[in-house]
C-alpha cells in the first residue's frame, strides 16, 4: 500500500474527552431516487451506480479521495478496517468501493445502501462538526437526488436507517465502569432506548494463537436514530447517552483511585518501560500495555514531562501499528519475515513514538 495516503486517515488528535471517548462518528445511509436498492441490482447496474457517485466525489472532492475497489484491495481495505475501527470492512464485491477522503471522511457505495458517508474523530469532534456533514449531504442531495418520502423520510433498504438515516459509532475508554462491575447497571436504560454497548473484545492473530481472546476496557456504541425522530433530536440523544457515560465513568474512576492509585501507577510504568525497551512485542501485548499506559494517565497516576499529545499517540499505535508493521515489511524479503522478526519491528515502531515522552520521577 501507497504509504503516502495513510496520514489524512490519522484522524487522532487531543480532545478534552478523549480521557473516556476514544473516537465517535456519524454516518449518513442514502438511497438514490429512481434505482434499485443495491440487493435488487444487477452488477451492471452497480457499476452503473458506483461510476456516477464516484464522478460526483471527485468533483466536490477533488484529488484527495482514495478509492479501494474489489480489483484493487492489497492491504487498503485491512488497513482502513483497523484504521477506522469498522468490522463492516471485510469484504468488497463488485460494484461496491470503498473511498477515503481528507478529515476523517469515509464513503462506502453500494454496501448497505447507494451511499454511506461518515467523518470520524476524537472525542466529541464528530458531534460538533456535524453540520459539515449535513451540508455535504445537502450538496451531494443536488447532484445525485436522494430517495426521500415525506411521510417516512429518506428511505434506505434497511427499515432501521430510514428516517434520518443518521448513524453514531462510538469507542469508549471505561476501566472504572468495567473493573468496578458497574457496566451492566450503566448501560441498562441505554439499550432500553435502542443503544447496542459491548464489551471490546480483541481478535486472535496469528502470532497470538497460543493465548486466549484478549478483553480490553473498551465498549463499543452503536446507535441508530429511530424512525420518526429528527437528525437534532437523535443527535441531542447521543450526546445525553455519552455525557452519561462519561460522568459515571469519571466519578468511578475518582472512588477506585483512592483504593488503587499505587496498583495503578505501577502497571502504568511498566507499560512505559516494556512498550520503550521491549525488543519483541505481540500484538496482543502491545495493545494490552498501551492501554496500561493510557489508564494510568487518564487516573493521573503517572505524568510525563510536556506529555501533549500523549494520549493522541497512544490511540495512533493502537489503531495504525499493524498497518504500519505490514508497510514495512511489504519491502523485505519474503525468506526474512519470522515471528520474531514481526514482532521486533512491532516493537521498534512503538518505541520510535514513546521514546520522545519522559515520566516525571517524584520521590
Amino acid at each position: 500500500m501507497n504509504t503516502t495516503y495513510l496520514d489524512p486517515w490519522f484522524w487522532f488528535n487531543d480532545n478534552p474527552d478523549l480521557d473516556c471517548v476514544v473516537y465517535c462518528r456519524l454516518g449518513l445511509y442514502r438511497a438514490l431516487s429512481g434505482e434499485l436498492f443495491p440487493h435488487r441490482c444487477s452488477n451492471e447496474d452497480l457499476e452503473r451506480i458506483q461510476n456516477k457517485i464516484i464522478l460526483i466525489l471527485n468533483e466536490l472532492i477533488g484529488n484527495k479521495l482514495l478509492l479501494i475497489t474489489s480489483e484493487n484491495l492489497g492491504d487498503s481495505l485491512t488497513s482502513a478496517q483497523e484504521i477506522f475501527d469498522d468490522s463492516d470492512l471485510i469484504l468488497l464485491q463488485n460494484g461496491q468501493t470503498l473511498v477515503l477522503g481528507p478529515k476523517g471522511m469515509l464513503f462506502l457505495i453500494n454496501k448497505n445502501s447507494h451511499v454511506f458517508f461518515s467523518q470520524i474523530g476524537p472525542g466529541f469532534l464528530a458531534l460538533d462538526s456535524f453540520q459539515e456533514l449535513l451540508t455535504l449531504d445537502e450538496t451531494l442531495d443536488t447532484e445525485l437526488t436522494w430517495a426521500c418520502s415525506e411521510t417516512y423520510g429518506f428511505l434506505n433498504p434497511d427499515p432501521i436507517h430510514t428516517g434520518s438515516g443518521l448513524e453514531c459509532r462510538a469507542l469508549l475508554f471505561m476501566p472504572g465502569t468495567i473493573e468496578s462491575g458497574m457496566f451492566e447497571r450503566a448501560v441498562k436504560s441505554l439499550i432500553s432506548q435502542g443503544f447496542e454497548l459491548s464489551l471490546y473484545q480483541g481478535e486472535q492473530s496469528a502470532e497470538d494463537s497460543a493465548r486466549t481472546e484478549t478483553s480490553f476496557p473498551l465498549v463499543y456504541l452503536r446507535y441508530s436514530v429511530s424512525p420518526g425522530m429528527s437528525e437534532q433530536d437523535g443527535l441531542e440523544q447521543i450526546r445525553n447517552a455519552l455525557n452519561g457515560l462519561i460522568k459515571g465513568e469519571r466519578a468511578t474512576r475518582e472512588r477506585l483511585v483512592q483504593k488503587l492509585s499505587d496498583e495503578i501507577l505501577d502497571k502504568a510504568n511498566r507499560a512505559f518501560g516494556i512498550l520503550t525497551h521491549a525488543h519483541l512485542l505481540s500484538r496482543d501485548e502491545c495493545r494490552k500495555l498501551l492501554l496500561d499506559l493510557r489508564k494510568g494517565l487518564v487516573y493521573n497516576c503517572i505524568s510525563f514531562q510536556g506529555n501533549q499529545g500523549l494520549l493522541a499517540d497512544i490511540d495512533r499505535l493502537w489503531f495504525s501499528t499493524e498497518t504500519l508493521v505490514r508497510q514495512r515489511l511489504a519491502i523485505v524479503p519474503e525468506q526474512q519475515i519470522t515471528d520474531n522478526y514481526v514482532q521486533s519491528l512491532r516493537a521498534k515502531l512503538v518505541r520510535s513514538v514513546l521514546s520522545q515522552y519522559h515520566i516525571e520521577r517524584g520521590m
